[in-house]
């Protein structure tokens, strides 16, 4: 049987495109939280949940526009695409702000919540009565997912909440605030939404840059565990090389050995006792693996990852260490609204992976075939969307467009945005040294320069990238904790 027919998905039809005008939505200004920027204007974009029912239930997407202080004619804009899938856009303003601050003298900067980010609806599962046991074994424990689908689908089609409709949110709103062509600026899975938007609406596109680029055809997590294991290789190997590293942590590749001995045996326990814990606090090898692949997102993270093996990996000083990634697990919760994380992944992305592949590819790696298990179980009682035919192909676009993959990236490799370049003629890929999935490590020293140089000219070909070349790696932190 199938993967596909496990999940019951069908696959038409002409019907799940966008409509290519834009549709009639309403905006209402509103006075921005406390929290925005002083000078931000507010907008509640009320949209159609389901826009074959124009008439039937609204929801309501969070706008935030920060105005160019010296407007260009005719306006410029630069829409903010955020990761996840889950990551609610205008959460990010401030940062944004200061990171696109040049272009923002002369172009708009738009944050749009996408739909199932905001509380109109709020998406969040965390269970607030879920035992701390179930926590630490589970990333998405199904039965607290399964509830949620059913607790959320009495007010919500959670059918509506996918890629695809949120890019016809945008488009909408894009042209109700009369835009006539936006720049975007896209990370990871930020970046398969604006590739949809492209696909659909890229007459109404300037210029678009994409950061940890997902291809349409790639599945997550399809890869993830081996994927994670080459980058944590790579640093394993760089401090082997490394005279600091190496001293104090002289067997690194054996302290990894010993941590998943550790994790696939008897697993890391927080004592009763330490740091105030009434009881022995078990926690599963799959998310102590979690934790540890976090930290190669960023090289300033990943520089810590030989300590903190080390760390785990000796069960006399490691009590520490787990009282943190038992707060990070806590955390994780309500990190997002996991409610739109499944609503997109358990339909544009689980029925279309090798489940018995995957786990050929996860034998013996830290992260191991966790989450596979992990989210086939979290999906199996997730409300079933329709993914047209398309929507996994190549997005052909003679736009300019300009991608960023960084080199030892474990989430979105270079072999993504390798697919994509391939189907956009005036795109160019630039694969960044000595840079992870994050990059803003010293990003005024070049990146911002070379990012900034694009969006204002909307001309890859012409970006001087030499700049790149002297990216540097950080040292190692080998301080104990």
């Amino acid at each position: 049987m199938t993967t596909s027919a496990i999940f019951g998905l069908s696959l038409p039809l002409a019907a799940l495109c966008a409509n290519k005008s834009p549709d009639k939505i309403t905006l209402e200004k509103m006075v921005c939280p406390a929290s925005s920027i002083k000078n931000a204007v507010c907008i509640k974009a009320i949209v159609p949940e389901n826009y074959d029912l124009p008439h039937g239930r609204q929801i309501s997407l969070d706008v935030a526009i920060l105005k160019a202080a010296i407007p260009a004619s005719p306006s410029r804009s630069l829409f903010v695409l955020q990761g996840g899938p889950g990551q609610r856009t205008t959460s990010t303003i401030e940062e944004e702000s200061e990171v696109w601050k040049k272009l923002g003298r002369t172009h708009d900067l738009v944050f749009i919540d996408q739909r199932g980010t905001g509380i109109s609806p709020d998406l969040h599962c965390a269970n607030p009565d879920e035992d701390k046991s179930v926590l630490l074994r589970d990333l998405w424990p199904a039965e607290n997912l399964a509830a949620c689908a059913k607790r959320l689908s009495d007010t919500v089609d959670l059918t509506r909440y996918t890629t695809t409709e949120a890019a016809r949110d945008l488009n909408n709103i894009r042209a109700a605030l009369s835009y006539d062509q936006i720049g975007i600026v896209a990370y990871s899975y930020g970046t398969r939404l604006a590739q949809e938007y492209l696909r659909h609406y890229d007459s109404s596109v300037r210029a678009t840059l994409l950061m940890g680029p997902v291809a349409p055809g790639t599945y997550v997590p399809a890869g993830l565990a081996s994927e994670a294991e080459i980058s944590l290789t790579q640093i394993l190997n760089r401090c082997k090389a490394d005279k600091k590293c190496s001293t104090a942590f002289p067997d690194v590749f054996g302290d990894l050995e010993k941590l998943k001995a550790i994790l696939n045996g008897r697993g890391l326990v927080l004592h009763k006792g330490s740091k105030g814990q009434a009881n022995d606090v078990h926690i599963s090898s799959g998310v102590v693996a979690s934790y540890l692949r976090m930290y190669l997102y960023a090289v300033s993270s990943a520089a810590s990852l030989p300590r903190l093996i080390h760390t785990l990996a000796n069960e006399d000083k490691n009590q520490e260490q787990l009282a943190l990634i038992v707060q990070w697990r806590e955390q994780f919760e309500d990190a997002a609204p996991w409610g739109l994380y499944m609503a997109i992944t358990c339909n544009e992305d689980l029925p279309f992976i090798d489940e018995k592949k995957e786990r050929a590819l996860a034998a013996g790696t830290l992260v191991g075939s966790f989450r596979i298990d992990q989210q086939f179980a979290a999906c199996r009682n997730w409300p079933r969307s329709q993914v047209s035919p398309e929507f996994h192909t190549p997005v052909d676009s003679g736009k300019p467009i300009l991608l960023l993959a960084g080199q030892f990236d474990p989430s979105t490799p270079s072999s993504n945005s390798e697919q994509i370049i391939s189907h956009m003629p005036n795109g160019k890929l630039i694969i960044v040294p000595n840079r992870s999935h994050a990059m803003f490590e010293d990003w005024n020293a070049c990146l911002e320069k070379v990012t900034t140089n694009f969006l204002e000219n909307a001309n890859a070909r012409t970006v001087d990238t030499a700049c790149v070349k002297r990216l540097r790696l950080p040292n190692f932190d080998i301080a104990p904790l």
